[in-house]
């Protein structure tokens, strides 16, 4: 709300201004007005996306200490049921077996993107398999009911 009357403020100074309708005095009113409603929207927003990143990151961390200390079932609860219905716990398993088993990993951070009306994260990690190769690993969530994340995607980059 705060967003949609800051730039209808701004509108209105623009407009006030252009056609000499306003004077000096109201529209630099008119337009501290806008940007105080335009500071008001920009924290709420920064607010929103910091409390719905801490959740997120969380059940990136719980997914990825799971799949390095082989609680694989643990790792298996964390996906969507897209993701379950794909493969089940056995060929889950079977993904980080080997050469592919996690035995390290760093986050480097969250990202909550808002993209066509749909809220999802991006936890971006490094991670070290079992044969001394590192690469960088995208852990994409989505939200379900009640503020928990879900693990949908996991797409690990070039290796070195």
């Amino acid at each position: 709300m705060s967003g949609v009357l800051a730039f209808g403020l701004i509108v209105v100074t623009c407009l006030g201004c252009c056609t000499r309708r306003l004077s000096i005095w109201s529209a630099l009113a008119v337009g501290a007005v806008a940007a105080c409603c335009a500071l008001v929207w920009l924290v709420a927003t920064t607010r929103r996306g910091m409390a719905e990143r801490g959740p997120a990151q969380a059940t990136a961390t719980a997914y990825l200490d799971a799949v390095v200390a082989g609680e694989f079932a643990v790792a298996y609860g964390l996906l969507t049921v897209e993701r379950r219905a794909q493969a089940g716990p056995a060929e889950f398993a079977e993904l980080y077996a080997g050469d592919q088993a996690l035995t390290a990993y760093t986050i480097d951070g969250t990202t909550i993107v808002r993209s066509q009306g749909r809220l999802h994260a991006e936890t971006h990690a490094q991670v070290r398999f079992a044969n001394g190769q590192a690469a960088r690993l995208l852990v994409g969530l989505v939200p379900e009911s009640q503020g928990r994340w879900r693990v949908a995607e996991v797409r690990a980059g070039e290796r070195w």
